[in-house]
């Protein structure tokens, strides 16, 4: 049984499936299947009043955030709740700027970035933040970088598991005019240097945890040229030093000299440093 659903796309995804076997479970695998449809004829209900009130002319329109996320902390993980967050954009992968579209490309729309504006403490203000779902995400690292003085990743306001199984981080939101990663960027030798000593340090404090960044590459690292420093963003992959494994699902062609599943190992950051130093020097 499956649904989709068309906002900034269209996006598809199975609802539920259920094999109808009978036997000793014969009386629950008929209820499951009456109240997945009683569900089901709700919801369609709720669909078609909405839709003869927009057909009608209404004098209201449902918001756009109604098709924002609207995550909620796994209950088996934690008992706070959700920051206070009001989504407003989703954000381009490879650039890191709002989404403001009709349409999303294919490779967006695999990856849950957004950015929302969170309330501060005592509810007087508003901070725009980047907030990110992912299945696997490694905090320890990111706030090892993030407390760094100076900082060597942005700010984390937070981890939680949610509801899917997957973590919504929060963390703070580096706009354009402040920075932007390495991806297709021209460096100064003075730049160039500062990414050097940057990046070099970061991966000095993950090793001596015995951590391995894993993805080092140009998309991962910003650069924040008023400030003159250097963030390393996606801990995604972060993993122990001969104990964790690179992703089933490796994407090859990112060049970063691993194989699927291989034991991860901290001179792999290593050598990617060294390729990582020789992309952006070449052409100085």
């Amino acid at each position: 049984m499956s649904t989709a659903i068309f906002t900034d796309s269209v996006y598809a995804d199975e609802l539920v499936s259920i094999k109808l076997h009978f036997g000793p479970h014969a009386s629950d695998n008929v209820l499951r299947v009456a109240r997945v449809f009683v569900a089901i004829n709700e919801c369609t209900g709720r669909l078609r009043r909405l839709y003869k009130n927009l057909g009608a002319g209404a004098s209201t329109t449902p918001l756009g955030k109604v098709l924002w996320p609207s995550p909620t902390v796994d209950p088996a993980e934690s008992t706070e709740g959700t920051p206070d967050l009001e989504f407003f954009s989703k954000v381009d992968r490879l650039r890191g700027t709002p989404i403001n579209r009709t349409t999303i490309d294919e490779e967006n729309k695999r990856h849950a970035m957004y950015l929302a504006r969170m309330r501060t403490e005592g509810g007087t203000s508003t901070v725009d933040v980047l907030v990110k779902f992912a299945v696997k995400y490694n905090a320890t690292a990111h706030r090892l970088l993030a407390s760094h003085d100076p900082p060597l990743a942005p700010a984390l306001y937070s981890c939680k598991r949610v509801i899917g199984d997957m973590f919504m981080v929060v963390m703070e939101y580096i706009p354009n005019s402040k920075g932007a990663s390495l991806y297709n960027a021209s460096l100064s030798p003075s730049a160039l240097e500062l990414v050097r000593q940057g990046v070099s340090q970061a991966l000095d404090l993950l090793h001596g945890e015995n951590l391995v960044f894993g993805d080092l590459r140009e998309l991962n690292v910003l650069y924040l040229p008023g400030e003159r420093r250097v963030l390393l963003v996606d801990f995604d992959g972060v993993g122990r030093d001969g104990e964790d494994r690179y992703s089933a699902c490796l994407n090859h062609e990112v060049g970063l000299g691993v194989v699927r599943l291989q034991i991860m190992e901290k001179s792999h950051d290593d050598e990617n440093y060294k390729k990582l130093m020789g992309r952006l020097s070449w052409g100085l």
